[in-house]
């Protein structure tokens, strides 16, 4: 520019007082480089190391760009071969450590197994008879805790698992049972599921003319069964298909105990804590035994079914005094029942008057004063609808063969002494001889 156009000389001014504005560290360093070539005390900033300078050549920070993309490419490959092999290292020593494991447990089990396999086919065992008891619906778990306390097995897990295995798990009968220790755990299971090792049993005798509401009460006093249990049991019908003599009664609904007087009185060994389907069926074993074809047909020739005769032999049982004096009974009875029209026929048997109980004294209290039995032969005509308590043999042979008199009436003292009569007022000063009236 002229001076004509800056009077003032002020472009020129500006000129003249220009500066290059450069740091040193700037102007010494090189692209790509942490600055060697800087003054002492003047190392340029890493941060500006990637700074594009104004004398810079493109090309020299284009390979500088490269070198460092070069760079980072292979550490990322060798980061990536170190993980590798760091991979395999890891992948070897975890194989390793899974053989191992294998071995172990193969060795542990193989161990198990062979320990197990010698307990259950009791190889090694001495022979030790042991008592155990066995409480009523076992598991497989506390029978195998039993047994090998009582040293009879060696391995309670492997005899719980074979048990499971052959179904045996409640299946095991309760009570005390003597076993030997050296037999295998077929021998064990089958004698655990049987009576044929119990020694807990307990005898006991049931009297000719007890009933069954006493007969269960005897039956709880010894342990051998639930009173309520064996009553529900003697009114049940699940016995009709085994017994022709239960499945002859034809009138099951009017009695008070369906199978009483066929609950044969004798003396048993029975189980501590047994079943009373079991009692009920040795019972009623014994009963079938004794009322023989003979016995059958004898009762048919009178015109008497068996549970007529049975019926009428709980009565002969109740009332008589001694053998002898049954056959007495049984003619007044039969006498009695010959009689087609009248009285008579209400045979008046004191003992029928509270079946099912034995006296006025064993009603229930609160039944006591209003009760009326249906088998009350002072009120209905003839047999009761069944037997009130289990007749003997001598009963039954007795009322099948009555003494031949011609007696209607008989009474006993306290004393057992019997007084018979022919007409009722011989009978009403035979009951003043006995101390009844």
């Amino acid at each position: 520019m002229s001076d004509e156009r800056d009077p003032n000389g002020y472009h020129q001014k500006r000129v003249q007082n220009f500066k290059l504005n450069i740091k040193d560290e700037d102007f010494y360093a090189t692209p790509g480089e942490d600055y060697p070539s800087a003054p002492v005390g003047r190392r340029a900033d890493s941060r500006n190391r990637d700074v594009l300078h104004s004398y810079s050549d493109p090309r020299a920070a284009h390979r500088a760009k490269l070198s460092q993309s070069e760079a980072a490419i292979r550490a990322e490959h060798a980061h990536q071969v170190r993980n590798l092999e760091k991979g395999r290292k890891n992948k070897n020593f975890f194989r390793f450590f899974w053989v191992i494991m294998v071995l172990f447990t193969s060795v542990l089990l193989a161990q198990y197994m062979i320990t197990g396999i010698n307990d259950m086919l009791a190889i090694g065992k001495e022979k030790v008879s042991v008592t155990v008891e066995i409480p009523k619906k076992a598991t497989s778990e506390q029978v195998a805790g039993i047994l090998k306390n009582a040293g009879v097995i060696r391995d309670a897990n492997f005899f719980m698992l074979y048990s499971k295995l052959t179904k045996a798990d409640g299946s095991y009968r309760n009570g005390s049972y003597k076993i030997d220790t050296n037999l295998d755990y077929q021998a064990i299971i089958t004698a655990l599921q049987s009576n044929l090792n119990r020694i807990d049993t307990i005898k006991v005798t049931i009297k000719e003319g007890m009933n069954v509401l006493e007969m269960a009460g005897l039956l709880e006093k010894q342990n051998v069964c639930s009173a309520k249990e064996f009553l529900a049991i003697a009114n049940s019908d699940q016995f009709d298909s085994g017994y022709e003599i239960i499945q002859a009664i034809r009138n099951g609904k009017e009695r008070y105990y369906k199978l009483e007087g066929y609950l044969f009185p004798d003396t048993y060994d029975f189980y501590r804590e047994e079943d009373p389907k079991n009692v009920v069926k040795k019972l009623l074993n014994n009963c079938s035994k004794k009322l023989t074809k003979q016995i059958q047909d004898k009762a048919a020739a009178q015109n008497m079914s068996l549970d007529q005769v049975v019926t009428l032999a709980s009565m002969i049982q109740a009332e008589a005094a001694d053998k002898e004096d049954m056959y007495k009974v049984s003619s007044v009875f039969h006498n009695r029942l010959a009689k087609k029209e009248g009285d008579l026929q209400r045979l008046r048997s004191d003992p029928t008057t509270y079946y099912p109980y034995r006296t006025k004294d064993a009603v229930p209290s609160d039944l006591r004063s209003t009760y009326k039995s249906r088998y009350d032969t002072y009120t209905i005509k003839g047999l009761p609808p069944g037997p009130i308590c289990n007749p003997g043999m001598d009963a039954i042979d007795a009322a099948l063969n009555p003494a031949n008199t011609n007696y209607l009436y008989f009474c006993h003292d306290k004393n057992g002494k019997a007084y018979y009569a022919t007409t009722n007022a011989k009978h009403e000063a035979n009951l003043r001889k006995a101390g009844l009236k």
